[in-house]
């Protein structure tokens, strides 16, 4: 039996659902950053904008906390260990679970330095003019996520899709815990306005051509919130938007399709949906809620004109099977070819076209570590 399947079996007994809280716990749990060997890493740059409260510790995996704060900017740098594979399916142990996090075998945290707002949008274009394409990328994460988490997810998104300008982190104050869903969702919808603003600077005071939104999981609703608000107000700025990435919506599926897409597809935005049936974290939102998420394949899969759906159930993902658009490597590799070349899913390896009552969506089917190793280094 394989990890996902063994998971799932813990779920239906009281016994099984303790245990998979308390992992999930200890995903959050703070790990020291070993920084007492010669480490031989890059060091990815990494701007953030968080509207947590800042604790002042010296251990940077407890500087953001989860309280409710004034916006804060700032520059972080993430160690990327020499030799990293992209498109890595990063083991759940060493991502997760990692005691001490050592920068030559782990993606770590090195740095934070905080800016005042005009310092980090004058730095944050500097790289913007650097690079070629003058595009950025922008992540949002999920419910249970720490900051130094979320930094470090979006030095990987980067990392593996290779994109030549500047990455930002935008950190709302999740709890981090897995039993405070409720807090999360409550502080997510009191930081959509900051998000907005954000997005709203960005467009007004960079010079970026091609921004990349891609949000996770609770963090898909805040973004979708924000995209309405910010492009309602400033219609022309869609042109600037090189692509969105909606990755396991953890939001209401007949509200999004009835509601939220036809609003975000009035402004032809290219967004792709990524789904799975697989996903262990929606499963349990759905029974919390009492309703199928939006992440979600299977009979209740979304099919909208306007957003290409990717089900990507059949592509690897980590032991809950939430994160494949970090942690899978097929799902990465899906991205990078969209969002890099711009190619459109009937010409992407890997995907085949699936009739819909509604449309068409596109499904992942398995390619060989070959394939991918060959995506992935192009």
């Amino acid at each position: 039996m394989n990890s996902s399947a063994w998971v799932r079996s813990l779920l239906h007994t009281s016994t099984g659902l303790v245990l998979i809280t308390m992992l999930a716990g200890c995903v959050q749990n703070v790990r020291p950053i070993d920084l007492s060997v010669a480490a031989a890493y890059q060091a990815k740059p990494v701007f953030f904008v968080t509207d947590r409260n800042d604790s002042g510790a010296t251990n940077l995996n407890k500087r953001f906390g989860h309280q409710r704060a004034e916006v804060q900017y700032g520059l972080s740098r993430v160690a990327i260990p020499k030799g990293y594979p992209k498109a890595h399916e990063a083991a759940f142990v060493h991502w997760n679970l990692a005691l001490k996090r050592n920068p030559a075998k782990y993606i770590a945290l090195l740095d934070i330095e905080l800016l005042d707002d005009a310092r980090f949008f004058a730095q944050f274009n500097n790289q913007l003019l650097a690079s070629p394409t003058k595009d950025a990328l922008v992540f949002i994460h999920g419910y249970n996520v720490t900051f130094e988490r979320a930094t470090r997810i979006s030095a990987k998104l980067a990392y593996d899709l290779d994109l030549a300008g500047p990455t930002l982190s935008y950190s709302w104050p999740s709890a981090a815990r897995v039993s405070h869903y409720a807090v999360d969702e409550a502080n997510l919808s009191w930081s959509i306005p900051h998000l907005t603003a954000l997005l709203q600077r960005l467009f007004a005071d960079t010079d970026v051509q091609r921004l990349y939104l891609v949000a996770h999981s609770l963090g898909t609703q805040a973004l979708s919130a924000a995209l309405i608000d910010a492009l309602d107000e400033y219609p022309e700025h869609r042109r600037r938007i090189g692509g969105i990435v909606l990755a396991a919506p953890d939001m209401d599926a007949e509200v999004f399709r009835r509601d939220i897409a036809p609003q975000l597809t009035a402004h032809q935005l290219p967004i792709t949906l990524y789904v799975s049936s697989k996903d262990l974290a929606l499963n349990a939102s759905r029974t919390l809620h009492g309703h199928p998420r939006a992440g979600q394949a299977g009979a209740t899969l979304v099919v909208v004109d306007g957003i290409d759906t990717v089900d990507a159930s059949n592509a690897e993902a980590e032991l809950f099977g939430h994160e494949y658009f970090s942690q899978g490597a097929q799902t990465i590799t899906d991205m990078s070819q969209w969002l890099r070349f711009a190619v459109p899913p009937a010409r992407r390896p890997g995907l085949i076209a699936v009739s819909h009552p509604y449309g068409t969506y596109w499904r992942m089917v398995e390619l060989t570590p070959d394939a991918l190793k060959g995506l992935a280094a192009q």
